[in-house]
């Protein structure tokens, strides 16, 4: 059901599609798989709303598609023709093409990054991703109202083509940064204009490849092509997005040709009656784990969290799944440095036992249930019922299952009230720091209250390290912390990236982070 929604008719740009028949366009849909918290790209941070926002605006630079691997990728020229490094590796300095225009036929300026990373780091704006900048001089400072005065942080614009950042230290990583969405240009005459609602159709403008003309809640979100768009494009000249839980229902709507691409279904069989020539396969950063609140009893108690652990039979959980899935040891995920086979807790129910008696909780006299939150999509409710039987069975504890529709799950994992909760992690870069920075103290996408300051530090140092060698034995010592001293998530499964692409779409792009890019793509009949 609609609840509401908003369509904007009027002129986009140079053109007015309110003329143009729906049947002379040249379309592409995809199926979401609910309804986005936001579409206001500082504070957006989930994969919700990727496929969005990385067709509606683009950064500086962009990653390239393809596999990635512990040598990395490669990263292009987007919004910035050019960039220089300091020689000490501290100053990135970014020279912006000549002309690029926002889709309201304005030019982009440096000063619309300097307002959109100042606004990200605004502690006003909450924004779940502002860590994402702490290595930037002054920004966690400014973040933590230490520092009032912004012109103190390492972010300036040299003139109107020229944007400079200035870190702490080098970092290694750093500059695959500016091609994540949250660090995307913004205007702030539109935001003073609008407010609040200034990410809604006929508000927005954007850079990309597309611009919002239509977003029903629960139902779908309509794209239109940008004729300001700088870079070349495929013909694609509508883009939906159709909001569709049930994954049958999204391969009943795949099958009748409602759907031109679809992907992370519940199970990867062939059993859907899909043509089999449709099926991809992509490579994928991603773990799904589950997560312990660690304040929350009883698994504040590090025994509790690691009888769970064992107790949990990852190679049958993979059989249940039947989507191409590996059992997962370390957070990171393989290809990327810091991935072991040999570090995590094994399945061992034996030893399970001797860890939950070793607890002190008397399941005879005192038995407990311990509150798990899921989003309701159908392959966290499979692993929320494989979990939820293998600890009764194995442990003889019960679980008592909250599925809720995302937002609800959203703002249930921002209370970080239950103490176990379903997860799983794309990476935002491919650098292993995009899934250990996730449980800094300081990180806003931590929602297991954990901290530690030796954690911390240790991640610093993978950061400025100067080897690859050195780094990944960094990491492999930050993931024995995490995973076997501390037990704060359970890595469950890595899986590749199925999705079922039409034959008459042609250069389709979906890389490792699962960023769905549409700029290139062409429909044929």
């Amino acid at each position: 059901m609609v609840l509401w929604g908003i369509c904007w008719c009027g002129p986009l740009v140079e053109r007015s599609w309110a003329d143009v028949r729906p049947s002379a366009l040249r379309t592409f849909s995809f199926r979401i798989r609910d309804e986005p918290e936001t579409l206001d790209w500082n504070r957006a941070h989930t994969m919700v709303e990727s496929a969005i926002l990385m067709n509606l605006m683009e950064g500086l630079v962009t990653l390239e598609s393809g596999v990635f691997s512990k040598a990395g990728t490669k990263i292009s020229p987007a919004l910035a023709e050019s960039w220089t490094l300091s020689q000490e590796g501290k100053v990135y300095t970014f020279k912006l093409r000549t002309g690029v225009k926002w889709s309201d036929g304005v030019l982009v300026k440096a000063q619309d990054f300097v307002y959109s990373w100042k606004r990200l780091l605004s502690p006003l704006t909450a924004a779940s991703y502002a860590y994402l900048l702490f290595d930037i001089q002054g920004a966690e400072a400014f973040n933590r109202g230490m520092i009032q005065d912004f012109n103190q942080v390492g972010i300036k614009a040299i003139d109107s083509s020229t944007f400079q950042v200035t870190l702490n230290q080098p970092v290694a990583h750093w500059i695959y940064i500016p091609a994540f969405w949250v660090t995307f240009p913004l205007r702030q005459d539109i935001v003073d204009m609008h407010g609040e609602m200034w990410a809604s159709p006929g508000r927005m403008v954007t850079t990309g490849p597309f611009v919002l003309m239509c977003h029903d809640i629960q139902s779908k979100i309509i794209l239109r092509a940008n004729s300001f768009y700088y870079g070349q494009r495929g013909n694609v000249d509508e883009v939906t997005a159709k909001i569709v839980k049930d994954d049958a229902v999204a391969m009943a709507l795949y099958r009748v040709g409602d759907l031109d691409f679809l992907s992370d279904l519940a199970s990867g069989d062939l059993k859907w009656g899909a043509n089999p020539g449709d099926l991809k396969t992509f490579s994928h950063l991603k773990t799904g784990f589950l997560g312990f609140v660690t304040d929350k009893f009883p698994v504040s108690s590090v025994k509790i969290r690691r009888a769970i652990a064992m107790s949990i039979d990852k190679v049958k959980l993979i059989s249940v799944l039947r989507g191409g899935q590996t059992p997962a040891t370390t957070f990171v995920p393989p290809t990327l440095m810091g991935y072991s086979k040999n570090i995590g807790i094994p399945y061992n129910p034996a030893l399970a036992m001797v860890e939950l008696r070793n607890s002190g909780i008397d399941m005879v006299t005192s038995p407990v249930t311990i509150d798990y939150v899921l989003p309701d999509w159908d392959k966290s409710k499979i692993i929320g019922n494989f979990i939820k039987d293998e600890v009764k069975r194995n442990l003889g504890i019960d679980i008592n299952l909250q599925a809720t529709d995302n937002q609800s799950y959203r703002a249930k994992l921002d209370l970080r009230a239950f103490p176990l909760f379903d997860a799983s992690w794309t990476a935002d870069y491919p650098d292993p720091d995009s899934f250990l920075s996730v449980f800094l103290s300081n990180s806003g996408n931590s929602r297991t209250t954990w901290k530690s300051e030796n954690f911390d530090q240790m991640v610093q140092l993978g950061r400025q390290s100067k080897t690859p060698i050195e780094r990944e034995g960094i990491y492999f010592k930050l993931q024995k912390l995490l995973l076997e001293d501390e037990v704060v998530i359970l890595p469950l499964y890595y899986e590749p990236n199925f999705a079922w692409v039409r034959s008459r779409v042609k250069n389709f792009e979906l890389n490792s982070m699962d960023y769905l890019y549409l700029r290139n793509v062409s429909v044929g009949g």
